[in-house]
């Protein structure tokens, strides 16, 4: 019984997480700070943050910097996404968007993995960026 507890806690907690960044909280205050009146106004802001982000990032090693601040924008991309109304998320240009969303999260999994990495860190950089560069088109197809 006593297992159980922290169990459904962790359950509730994941569960309930939705579009909020309960485990990034920072992600909270960049999408704040990117906010537009709609879920693709918010995601564009994001993307132009995000590729200031990667431009510094290119030019550091370690996770401070424009890692750090990429990582946090990337998390608050996803509360534009639930931003979307819900004839926008029926469009082929939304389930795009989503899975580019998908494929640069597993970018961005690797890119960390390989962050003192100067080589590879690029690499990565440069992966994300192209995606990310996909995303932003795909994002402007969808009808606000």
């Amino acid at each position: 019984m006593k297992s159980a507890l922290p169990l459904l806690l962790v359950a509730v907690l994941v569960g309930v997480n939705g579009c909020s960044s309960l485990f990034h909280p920072r992600a909270g205050e960049v999408f704040n700070q990117a906010k537009g009146a709609t879920g693709v106004q918010t995601g564009l802001a994001l993307i132009a943050m995000m590729e200031t982000s990667i431009q510094q990032a290119m030019n550091e090693t370690g996770e401070a910097g424009g890692l750090a601040d990429l990582h946090d924008q990337f998390h608050a991309l996803h509360g534009a996404f639930c931003q979307m109304t819900e004839a926008q998320t029926t469009t082929t240009a939304f389930a795009h968007s989503v899975t580019l969303r998908k494929e640069m999260g597993t970018i961005f999994h690797r890119l960390w993995k390989y962050r003192d990495d100067p080589v590879l860190r690029n690499l990565h950089l440069g992966l994300f960026a192209a995606r990310l560069h996909e995303l932003k088109m795909a994002l402007k197809d969808i009808k606000s």
